[in-house]
């Protein structure tokens, strides 16, 4: 039945692709060839919101092109994030949990301190942070503080995905994949011309699904299955006399199973197998419009950004985590909001001339925001609770909670360059944010009174850059900076009585880098160092009153130190080398509590002393037009703590993943082996006092093999 099912939905893919594939191409004649792989020097990025070649960029970034996701296999953040030094992802089974940890600075279940932008829409929520990719022409990891630029919830970094823009070569693009574990994926992205005109449009859509790794032993069923189907739809208007217009509108509809979280040391002894009295899940949805807006003049580019986000979700879990019927949770959240981005800039082609070897580049902005978020959740207490915890009765714990916010930012930054070779960048954004707060509690039956709390606050910072960068020598560029970020405080929808409120988190951070390419660009190699400190750190306290629901808590400071190198090589045509090393020590300074608890020395959690990736890539011509490749990758990660009180760590450990492809014409049939040596791992754990070890956690994914065919119209 499954196969037929399968065979039904790309069936109807490759007749959908036809079918769009013949609309855009209505005046188009001819087909372009691909283009070739592109080298460091030749990506160009906007880091800094202007375009501008990688390796000019004065400041720790890694780039992830279109051909590089494709060839890696990348179907989503969380599978591109693991070739990023000092990026750890610390992600649930449910893909509507995810939280970037970049050189220790952390994200938790309110703003994030990592924000992710798609097609230069921050994201407001971690909920909408890990999504599936496609039409996607790049992802920036830009590393260290950004707030400048960027402005709140950038202290660790920023994470741009950037699509695809729609063009009138016309082309068709099918996949499909399959595998072990009910894997199975399809993939469908078109694009052309539109009428006789100059618009042009593009439409990717797509649809997964895979059978779950972990067994509950009750049931005999798998837990963790999912499901998701996804798209991209643009037109691009060009030539609007000075301007040019592109509409995007991207969703996504999830549908996974149950958390698979159970006592950390069962899962250790015994891999994937959990047992629960019942099992839930957790549905996602996403859409998110944009239309940007660019103007070219002689004197100055306009660039705006108007976006409107809406994402909910369903969450449904045995709370308790066990084979008892004690407590079940159910809470469903949404949030609407509206982002409007206005930049003025020096024009891109012509900066302004100062003098004969004086140049100036300069940007200043708007940035405005309006969200409403909502929640309404609550605890089941069920019949084992009675007996096995003490309660009087079964009863309900309900939390409703309305969080509104809206802000407004003003930044500016500007570059003045000498004789071409020294580069002085300075840059400031100044934000403003106003939070209020609705919040109510009760039981039924009520084992106790009702609670409830409305509240506002203000958040004021200015969030400042500074950068010096020299180059040595054309190949070879060097850097100093530093930077201030900024994280709002906010509202706990539950907490302690006392801990409603958490305030601002703020940091500092010092960056220097050398940027290099050597042999006429066949080796390009970047080593970057760097100390961050900051205040006010956000850290997620489990609630003891409610096992599984944790609250915002400001832990005091902390500081993080280390480095990072990344390199790749092209020895001879077709050979690619590649890899990176990321160092990183950290700790909490002196008075530092967590939750009550003195963490003072303690690590910081999620942040790996060491994370690490090389790996190989060989393509060559067989005969004819068939082109045979394989890949061969590793990716380690040390040791590290899942908690501020330091009490239970996940050792290093190092997954190798395999990919061989043949490729004849507009063919491609590859397969791959993931977690080759089926490592067992638990990459993220929590403090649970219900567990017989104090922790629950989630184990890694085990070994997976699958193989897809692509075929491109």
């Amino acid at each position: 039945m499954q196969m037929k099912t399968n065979h039904r939905l790309f069936t109807a893919a490759i007749i959908a692709a036809s079918a769009i594939q013949g609309a855009f191409a209505q005046t188009a004649t001819t087909n372009q060839p691909a283009s070739g792989i592109r080298t460091n020097l030749m990506i160009e990025v906007t880091a800094r919101k202007w375009v501008e070649p990688l390796q000019s960029v004065p400041g720790a970034v890694t780039i992830q092109t279109a051909d590089t996701l494709e060839r890696s296999g990348v179907q989503n953040l969380r599978d591109a994030a693991r070739y990023i030094p000092n990026l750890t992802l610390s992600d649930f089974s449910v893909r509507r949990l995810t939280f970037p940890f970049m050189r220790g600075i952390g994200s938790g279940r309110n703003s994030p301190a990592v924000t992710t932008c798609i097609d230069g829409v921050p994201q407001l929520s971690y909920v909408t942070a890990n999504q599936q990719l496609i039409d996607v022409d790049r992802i920036e990891f830009l590393r260290g503080s950004q707030g400048a630029l960027y402005g709140r919830n950038t202290l660790g970094g920023v994470i741009n995905i950037l699509p695809r823009q729609p063009t009138r070569d016309p082309e068709t693009v099918v996949s499909l994949s399959g595998g072990d574990y009910g894997l199975f994926t399809t993939r469908v992205s078109s694009g052309g011309p539109i009428g006789t005109g100059t618009a042009a449009g593009s439409i990717g859509a797509g649809y997964s699904r895979r059978d779950g790794f972990t067994i509950n032993d009750m049931t005999g069923r798998d837990v963790d299955n999912n499901s998701a189907w996804f798209g991209r739809a643009q037109i691009l208007w060009p030539d609007q006399g000075p301007w040019r217009l592109r509409l995007s509108v991207s969703g996504e509809r999830d549908r996974d199973g149950d958390y698979t979280l159970y006592d950390l040391a069962s899962i250790r002894e015994r891999p994937h197998h959990i047992m629960r009295d019942y099992e839930g899940g957790s549905d996602r949805d996403i859409l998110q419009p944009a239309l940007t807006a660019l103007y070219s003049g002689s004197d100055i580019d306009i660039t705006s950004i108007t976006a409107f986000q809406w994402w909910k979700s369903y969450d449904r879990t045995d709370l308790d985590a066990t084979g008892a019927d004690m407590i079940r949770r159910e809470n469903k959240e949404d949030q609407r909001a509206w982002t409007e981005e206005l930049r003025i800039s020096s024009p891109a082609e012509s900066p302004v001339r100062l003098a004969d070897s004086l140049t100036l580049r300069w940007l200043v902005g708007a940035f405005l925001f309006d969200s409403a978020y909502s929640q309404r959740a609550f605890n089941d207490y069920r019949a084992d609770a009675v007996s096995m915890l003490g309660l009087p009765f079964p009863y309900r714990q309900y939390d409703d909670a309305d969080l509104d916010a809206y802000g407004a930012s003003i930044f500016g930054h500007a570059t003045i360059t000498m004789r071409e070779r020294m580069e002085l960048g300075i840059g400031l954004r100044h934000d403003y944010e106003h939070r209020s707060a609705d919040l109510s509690g009760y039981a039924d039956p009520a084992l106790m009174p009702p609670s409830s709390t409305t509240a506002s606050e203000n958040f004021n910072r200015a969030s400042p850059r500074a950068t010096l960068a020299f180059h040595l020598t054309p190949d070879a560029l060097v850097y100093v900076e530093a930077a201030g970020g900024y994280k709002a405080g906010g509202f706990n929808t539950q907490s302690l009585p006392d801990q409603t409120t958490f305030d601002e988190e703020t940091s500092q951070t010092y960056e220097s880098g050398l940027k290099t390419s050597w042999f006429h660009d066949r080796l390009v190699a970047n080593a970057a160092l760097f100390l961050i400190d900051w205040d006010n750190l956000q850290m997620d306290v489990p609630l003891e009153s409610a096992p599984g629901v944790f609250y915002i808590d400001n832990a005091g400071r902390a500081r993080s130190m280390g480095g990072e190198l990344e390199m790749t090589l092209r020895p001879i045509p077709g050979l690619d080398l590649f890899g990176g090393i990321g160092l990183l020590t950290s700790e909490f300074r002196p008075g530092s509590t967590s939750g009550g608890i003195d963490v003072s020395g303690n690590a910081l959690p999620f942040a790996p002393r060491t994370s690490w990736h090389a790996g190989m890539e060989y393509s060559q011509l067989l005969s004819g037009s068939v082109r045979g490749s394989a890949r061969l990758e590793a990716i380690g990660t040390g040791s590290y703590y899942y908690d501020a009180a330091n009490s239970v760590s996940q050792s290093g450990y190092t997954l190798a993943n395999v990919r061989l492809g043949i490729s004849a014409g507009a063919w491609r049939v590859e397969g791959w082996i993931n977690n080759l040596f089926d490592k067992d791992y638990v990459p993220i754990a929590l403090p649970y006092p219900l567990a017989k070890s104090g922790y629950i956690g989630e184990n890694g994914a085990p070994r997976t093999i699958g193989a897809s065919v692509s075929r491109a119209f």
